[in-house]
């Protein structure tokens, strides 16, 4: 039997789903309804919260700020790339659901940090079943970029109805489908995730559970069955560790959620534990430095 590993800084860390903001820049609306976090959040602020974790690379995901200042947040991120290398990837707003989306796109394309777009599932106006934009998928397998999957649990149905349109992408499934631990719907949550994970190219990211549980009163426990379902589904070589940072601060300190993400995966082996903490998200967005 593989020895358990239980020291993490004996492994490089990738934290596939950081967020960096500054409200003095860019307008970010859902911000209104979290004043917890209504504030600017750069680089030292992520340098404060991970001193203690051997983080080595990160990748950006795109903040929800207003939709015309998209390209202008992708040269933000690449600005601060030339103060951290350790930020070797971009997931990038993009208008997919325009007429025009290729034109658009083509204002980030140029730059070889962007790898992989993210569009939150929009209800009333059901983005995902937008008929221009799941036509629109098509230019990401033709630029090389990956689509990370943001939805509720109520709209997991909606995500995998994407994924059988458009099943030769590369999707990657962000925060669980944001299960509702603090209160019901697993098994319904379980079986989406069924039907996603029989994708072979469709990965998890273990992030934001913390926030989808009580923020308070969460517990290891809380987390454990949701994340047990995940590798079971899912495997290990296609779940991803992501810190959800600054917005994981709602309910945990960076330290103490990553404490608790290692502590869930304490019975892979140490090989295990290097792909979905490290090597998983490099693979999945295609980043070979």
């Amino acid at each position: 039997m593989t020895a358990l590993n239980t020291d993490y800084n004996s492994v490089p860390i990738t934290d596939a789903h950081v967020h960096f903001w500054d409200i003095t820049r860019f307008a970010y609306p859902w911000l209104a309804e979290v004043p917890e976090i209504n504030r600017t959040f750069g680089l030292n602020e992520y340098r404060q919260a991970t001193s203690s974790i051997p983080i080595e690379k990160m990748i950006f995901v795109q903040c929800e700020c207003s939709p015309h200042q998209y390209v202008e947040e992708v040269g933000f991120i690449s600005q601060l790339a030339e103060r951290d290398g350790r930020i070797c990837g971009i997931v990038a707003y993009g208008p997919l659901e325009k007429a025009n989306a290729e034109a658009k796109l083509q204002a980030i394309l140029a730059n070889p940090l962007v790898k992989g777009i993210r569009r939150l599932q929009e209800d009333p106006i059901r983005l995902y079943e937008n008929p221009i934009f799941v036509d629109n998928m098509n230019l990401l397998r033709t630029h090389n970029l990956s689509f990370d999957l943001c939805v509720k649990a109520h709209q997991l149905q909606a995500a995998v109805r994407l994924v059988e349109q458009q099943p030769d992408n590369r999707y990657i499934l962000d925060h669980f489908g944001k299960p509702n631990i603090k209160g019901d719907g697993f098994e319904n949550w379980k079986l989406q995730i069924r039907r996603l994970a029989s994708y072979p190219n469709v990965y998890c990211k273990l992030s934001g559970l913390v926030t989808e549980a009580d923020w308070q009163r969460w517990t290891f426990d809380d987390l454990r069955p949701y994340v047990e379902t995940v590798f079971k589904c899912f495997g290990t070589d296609r779940v991803v560790f992501g810190g959800d940072w600054p917005v994981v601060t709602l309910a945990a300190s960076y330290s103490r959620w990553f404490n608790t993400a290692w502590q869930l995966c304490n019975k892979l082996s140490p090989d295990e534990q290097y792909r979905v903490f490290y090597q998983n998200a490099l693979d999945f967005y295609r980043i070979n430095r």
